[in-house]
């Protein structure tokens, strides 16, 4: 391909500095543009056209949200450039850090100030000649999608028009010079995932066609399929699919055999989304890969095995756990992937209220007694607790945890992996590390009475003390201590709260529906039948499941004084519930439906997790 010899030119309103790549050019506008009051915002390769010969003016458009003026964007916009003046960070993670990363209001002011059009790319038709001329490799890494070819030039969409080396990059690998158009991270990325995507799994199945080709497999087969698990094409089969659900942060990647094909289903926001479907002939062969990947036994089929592998995405590092178990119809892989990045928030992520807030760090910042997070398995507790540490963190003092498995690792905190092949469990861990001084320690999960009585001893004894218990309520896990074998008397004396919380799925906002609703359902939430609620029906952008991501509903149920005194005399968890609500507890069901009014997520969400 000829390379122009032009430079970038790209138009930049009056009174704003460009970045140091960008060439500011008068270009003669047509006369009857409108004044520069809203950025260009295109859905269209016409569009977007439009918004390119008329810079530096950018034009009036149906599509814009709202007013790229609006001071609130102007005031984040300025804090970022600012914080971009001293540590040299891109505009995305800056953006990330201010809690702004996908907001489309930011971006659009964004482009406003930087007189570049915005796009939309969830329906963008991307042209095939501007893919091919740039490797997936370059775009990922530089974070760029190549749209269009413009007047002999490569139009490409950037989440961070100051990012120096991106035109660099693009104009070396593509031959063209470059014009620029805004778009959201999480839009690039989707637009990267499905054009890219397509093209190289239909190389991947191309190289391996030969082995599709039988219906049934014998036994030489079988090892032929073994060893092309170290083949290149297997190789990338299996990346691929392990980027592609880290990408779509999946929690976990299913491969199920069937009789005649094999299906691979990831987990997304708690619900197991089919993804591909492939020939059982490459099952023994991608398994064999997923094998060597966990070191694990590859001649061994007959007998359950569990590996470990960690890899990294956008210089993260992530830990796949594996585990494969032999079925009738084959090995079935299950890959939980535990993602530092997409898994660690901060206490004010976790959806607490202005009063829970409060209550609940206020908790966190006592010497001592106990705190317990409760619900079921997948709920978030791991997630809140790590929360809490971070916390903690912030009081300069020796936090030790004790975990199965550690799940992300976090710098000035020791954490213990325990083993109970070797004996090495919570009570064991629990007794050692209290000699190590600690002032606030995390117990994985109080399973028996023996960890259950060492965690009451350490919080009655100075420490704070933060663990998980498997119930449904939070009335329920002080009645369950009881139960343990722990006397009411102590738990009266050492338990501060407890938090029972479940994860619900957030709405899209992109293609928000009213919501049908059973009156079945209604009935049994107390719902009136005119009141309506909101879901999303499917699009690009949730990959057609009406939802993207999920966050905690919960209860927090404080100890007070009178309950200390009902504890030691015997209480139900009916009675310990009444007091708490009486107290300003907001029970999980109702705080689930405020969310669910909000739109926030869908009234089905709330009647599957509702606890009465």
């Amino acid at each position: 391909m000829k390379r122009p010899d032009e430079k970038l030119t790209t138009a930049m309103p009056s009174g704003t500095n460009p970045p140091p790549h960008i060439v500011v050019t008068q270009n003669n506008s047509p006369t009857d543009a409108p004044p520069p009051t809203l950025a260009a915002v295109a859905q269209t390769p016409e569009e977007l056209r439009i918004a390119l010969d008329h810079l530096p003016h950018p034009w009036q458009s149906k599509h814009a949200p709202v007013d790229p003026l609006d001071p609130t964007n102007e005031h984040t916009l300025d804090q970022a450039l600012e914080i971009q003046k001293k540590d040299k960070r891109g505009l995305t993670e800056i953006f990330t850090t201010l809690g702004v990363a996908d907001s489309e209001a930011v971006y659009l002011a964004l482009a406003h100030r930087f007189g570049v059009p915005f796009v939309r790319l969830r329906d963008f038709p991307i042209e095939p000649a501007a893919l091919s001329g740039v490797p997936e490799s370059v775009a990922r890494s530089s974070r760029f999608v190549p749209l269009m070819l413009h007047k002999g030039r490569l139009v490409a969409a950037t989440a961070d028009p100051t990012h120096a080396d991106t035109i660099k990059t693009l104009r070396f690998v593509s031959g063209y010079g470059v014009d620029f158009a805004l778009a959201t991270p999480r839009d690039i990325e989707q637009a990267i995932d499905k054009h890219y995507r397509s093209e190289a799994e239909a190389r991947i199945f191309d190289a391996l066609q030969a082995l599709t080709s039988k219906e049934e497999l014998n036994e030489h087969d079988v090892r032929e399929a073994e060893r092309l698990g170290q083949e290149k094409p297997v190789v990338q089969l299996v990346d691929n699919i392990i980027t592609d659900a880290i990408r779509r942060r999946a929690s976990d990647i299913h491969v199920h055999p069937e009789d005649h094909h094999v299906d691979l289903l990831f987990r997304i926001d708690g619900n197991l989304n089919a993804v591909h479907r492939f020939p059982k002939s490459l099952h023994a062969a991608v398994v064999s890969r997923i094998k060597i990947l966990g070191r694990m036994n590859i001649a061994e089929r007959r007998l359950p095995q569990d590996g470990r592998v960690q890899v990294s995405e956008n210089n993260a590092l992530i830990d796949l756990r594996v585990s494969i178990i032999p079925t009738v119809r084959g090995e079935s892989v299950v890959i939980r992937i535990l993602n530092t990045n997409a898994g660690l928030k901060a206490l004010g992520e976790l959806g607490f209220n202005a009063r829970d807030q409060h209550v609940f760090t206020d908790l966190l910042n006592k010497s001592y007694g106990m705190l317990l997070v409760t619900g079921p398995t997948g709920c978030g507790k791991t997630t809140t607790l790590y929360a809490a540490l971070q916390e903690i963190k912030k009081r300069n003092v020796n936090i030790i945890t004790i975990e199965d498995p550690v799940e992300y690792r976090i710098d000035g905190i020791e954490q213990i992996q325990v083993h109970s092949g070797i004996g090495f469990t919570f009570a064991r861990a629990l007794r050692n590390i209290l000699r190590h001084d600690p002032n606030v320690v995390m117990i994985g999960e109080i399973r028996d009475k023996e960890t259950a009585t060492i965690a009451v001893e350490s919080a009655l004894t100075g420490h704070l003390v933060l663990s998980t218990l498997h119930t449904n309520d939070a009335a329920g896990a002080v009645i369950r201590l009881i139960e343990m074998g722990i006397e009411p008397y102590l738990v009266s004396s050492s338990l501060l709260g407890v938090l029972a919380q479940r994860l619900v799925r957030r709405n899209c906002p992109h293609c928000l529906r009213e919501e049908s609703i059973d009156a079945g359902v209604r009935a049994a939430l107390g719902i009136q039948l005119d009141e309506v609620f909101y879901r999303g029906g499917g699009c690009d952008a949730c990959h057609n499941t009406g939802y993207s991501g999920r966050f905690a509903v919960y209860e927090l149920l404080q100890i007070t004084e009178a309950m200390r005194g009902e504890l030691v005399g015997g209480v139900s968890a009916a009675k310990l519930r009444a007091l708490a609500v009486t107290d300003g507890m907001n029970l999980l069901t109702q705080q689930a439906l405020t969310q669910a009014r909000q739109h926030k997520t869908s009234l089905a969400e709330v009647y599957r997790v509702r606890l009465s």
